[in-house]
């Protein structure tokens, strides 16, 4: 089911989680774009239309001493790709390709000289490229610039000059409108920009950021992000990307607070206020009434995800050393315990139980559970399948090292990509669809007992692409239909 694309990297060279490997992959027009970084600097751009003979390097660059990763942060424009690339002449600065050779070039030494350009954001805007550039002159907070590139040195402005105004927070896209934060110590402004010196405009001043400042989250139309008013408490603010858009829309607490997890439940909003030794539930839609407070814990919990009509969420109980999962519902009415998973290592030193990661598909909630030691590894990592009544347990196999941790990776049509080990074999691609019956090795790449350690899945089109280190005893690219059936009695990840 699975198949290498392409040798990309030379044979023998390891596999490190740290490389060399395909990496930064991204869709520009149907066509696959990514990087191969290698230790002694050298650096190569690949095309790809999913064939061998159709993988083929766009340039290659020969060693030097330089930062690692050489390439990185491949942004698709149109049919350009722009990308960040480390010279010794230049340092880091800004590079465009049309998919071809001599069409793969510098775009602009944006701060002259060796010293290079530190990108703090970069995303495509109306046929453009606009990226923000921190410039640390002097002591302090650096200088925040907004530009937009076409791809040309012509072409590549200054939109808006920030000068040491404040420290750059939490620069994100809201459809096609650049919006960012600057951290004054005192105060945060918000600032919206089209990558027009016209178009860059300020939405207000407020007081500082909600303790994590990183909260903000995307609900229908709107940026929501959560403010701290001397004297006024905590309190959730939203914006289209308008001054007249840009509105508070309720207090959450009297004091300041801070703000746990963000999420969703479906066109929802989801976020935990902890609040001392409680956590409360909330839900948001964006407007005052929508926003609600469904629950409140006496206890630290986390939350898990959501299905259909209701929210679950997770603690770890530390006399027992086992987690138990409780619901509750976006209509309101109380608390549901659901479940409190096995530990079958909870009379042993450091055994807590902790999510890895989280993910959602065809109706279902998958969530791995690490269980701790006095080390970096975990001793055990266990996938589970969540479908509102019940969790199952569908492998206690998943990767335990302290580097890399089994992806999760929900493939848009119902199964869900992760990575596990069976007798005799190491950590190799899995799939499953939410049951023991439908749970099995997708595919051996590395024959034996070494581990092909896959990572980095990426869909694109009616395929998925990732890396994974084979028989050349390298990361490879290799690929998947993204559509394919869940043969029942596979499951061997016990």
């Amino acid at each position: 089911m699975a198949s290498r694309v392409k040798v990309v990297v030379p044979p023998g060279s390891g596999s490190s989680v740290n490389g060399p490997y395909p990496e930064f992959l991204v869709d520009v027009q149907g066509k696959l774009y990514f990087a191969t970084n290698f230790f002694d600097g050298r650096a190569v751009l690949w095309r790809s239309n999913g064939t061998e003979a159709g993988t083929v390097q766009v340039k290659s660059f020969p060693p030097a001493s330089v930062a690692d990763p050489r390439m990185s942060s491949l942004v698709p424009v149109g049919n350009k790709v722009f990308f960040q690339f480390d010279d010794p002449g230049t340092g880091k600065e800004l590079w465009v390709s049309d998919g071809t050779g001599a069409g793969t070039h510098l775009v602009k030494d944006v701060t002259p000289g060796p010293a290079g350009t530190r990108f703090a954001f970069t995303a495509a805007q109306n046929g453009r490229l606009t990226f923000i550039r921190e410039w640390a002159f002097a002591p302090g907070n650096p200088q925040v610039e907004v530009w937009r590139s076409d791809g040309t040195a012509a072409g590549t402005v200054e939109v808006a000059n920030f000068g040491t105004l404040g420290e750059l927070v939490a620069p994100t896209m809201l459809g096609n409108t650049l919006l960012f934060f600057l951290d004054t110590g005192t105060g945060t402004s918000l600032w919206r920009s089209d990558g027009t010196t016209a178009g860059t405009v300020h939405l207000g001043n407020f007081g500082p950021l909600a303790t994590d400042r990183y909260t903000s989250f995307e609900v229908g139309n709107a940026l929501l992000f959560f403010v701290v008013t001397p004297g006024q408490g905590t309190s959730l603010w939203r914006t289209d990307g308008t001054p007249a858009g840009t509105i508070w829309v309720k207090k959450l607490d009297a004091q300041a607070v801070p703000i746990g997890q963000t999420g969703f439940a479906g066109n929802l909003g989801l976020f935990l206020l902890r609040d001392g030794p409680n956590t409360e539930v909330w839900k948001t839609d964006g407007t005052p009434g929508g926003t609600v407070r469904l629950e409140t814990f006496g206890k630290f919990v986390n939350l898990l995800g959501a299905l259909n009509t209701s929210v679950y969420l997770y603690s770890m109980n530390p006399s027992t050393k086992r987690l138990r999962i409780e619901s509750v519902s976006l209509g309101g009415g109380g608390k549901t315990s659901v479940t409190t998973l096995p530990n079958p290592y909870s009379d042993q030193e450091d055994a807590y139980p902790s999510v890895q990661r989280t993910a959602t598909s065809g109706g279902k909630l998958y969530f791995s559970v690490a269980i701790g030691t006095s080390g970096p590894a975990p001793r055990e990592v266990s996938l589970w399948a969540l479908n509102g009544a019940a969790a199952v347990q569908l492998s206690r196999t998943l990767s335990t090292g302290d580097e890399y941790a089994s992806p999760l990776f929900p493939t848009g049509t119902g199964p869900v990509l992760f990575a596990a080990s069976k007798s005799g074999s190491g950590t190799e691609p899995w799939f499953t669809q939410g049951s023991p019956a439908t749970t099995g090795q997708l595919a051996e790449i590395r024959p034996g007992a070494g581990s092909s350690v896959p990572d980095g899945f990426t869909l694109l089109g009616n395929r998925i692409y990732f890396r994974a280190v084979d028989d050349t005893n390298a990361f490879q690219l290799w690929s998947m239909p993204a559509t394919f059936s869940c043969p029942a009695g596979l499951a061997e990840a016990e």
